[in-house]
């Protein structure tokens, strides 16, 4: 039996037609596959590089503070403190942490009372954290967003000749040279306050006001308008909370009130 050229199978598929279907789905499949390796590979990479960034970020945020030494600015900023309020200023040590969010801490912060007064501090904070804008201070600004104090002690004075010993008024006529301004939220914990006056002699006289465990939350406070005399703005509002108070024959346990600070 002879078979021509055209000769088929009948029921046999196309040999020609398998291969380019063939050819057609192994390169298809090929193609698909150098694809999927490619991108695989490439997403790996890039979470990689993820993963080293976020090392190195982590790394500086925890070693920058150790070459940012904030604390070799201290007698620059006690003199700056000084300068502002009038007053002898001590900072016992200044530190720096970027995490979770930029914070300098203050420790032995204290105040002391002008030489007409006996020795003594306005206000002696014994640690503090104020949590600073990190924009403004990439561009050599403080920026205070909010401030904790912990267990300041706040201790005013009058003289019988009227001043009182947190007053300030030779600064009336001087420059305003605090920066900080407006603190968004000011907290105090485990707060303490003492009133009292001299006698004639200038000598420690009786205490009229006691306030003890004083907590407090403060919105919008204006450093700028409390250290300077002149000032009629408002200077912060908020809650005020003492566990302990006396005021001359009065006492009461758990004292709450609204109020607002403003230099009269």
């Amino acid at each position: 039996m002879q078979f021509g050229s055209s000769t088929r199978f009948v029921g046999l598929p196309d040999i020609k037609l398998l291969r380019r279907q063939y050819n057609l789905n192994f390169r298809t499949a090929f193609s698909w596959n150098k694809t999927g390796v490619g991108m695989a590979t490439r997403k790996k990479i890039a979470l990689r590089l993820i993963v080293i960034v976020a090392i190195v970020f982590a790394a500086l945020l925890l070693v920058a503070p150790v070459f940012l030494n904030i604390d070799r600015y201290r007698p620059r900023i006690i003199s700056y403190f000084e300068e502002s309020t009038g007053k002898k200023v001590e900072i016992e040590r200044l530190a720096l942490t970027l995490v979770p969010q930029p914070t300098i801490h203050i420790s032995g912060f204290g105040v002391k009372s002008p030489p007409l007064f006996p020795s003594s501090y306005v206000v002696k904070v014994p640690q503090a954290d104020a949590t600073v804008d990190l924009r403004a201070l990439l561009n050599g600004k403080v920026v205070i967003t909010s401030l904790v104090m912990d267990g300041p002690e706040i201790n005013l004075i009058s003289d019988p000749d009227g001043p009182w010993n947190f007053e300030n008024p030779e600064s009336k006529t001087s420059k305003n040279l605090f920066p900080l301004g407006i603190i968004n939220k000011v907290v105090i914990r485990r707060g303490q306050l003492i009133a009292s006056n001299l006698l004639p002699s200038d000598a420690p006289g009786p205490v009229f006001l006691e306030a003890h465990d004083i907590t407090s939350e403060l919105d919008n406070v204006n450093l700028a308008a409390i250290v300077n005399p002149a000032s009629r703005s408002l200077d912060g509002y908020g809650t005020w909370k003492a566990v302990h108070l006396h005021f001359g024959a009065v006492e009461v346990s758990n004292a709450k009130c609204k109020f607002r600070l403003e230099v009269a």
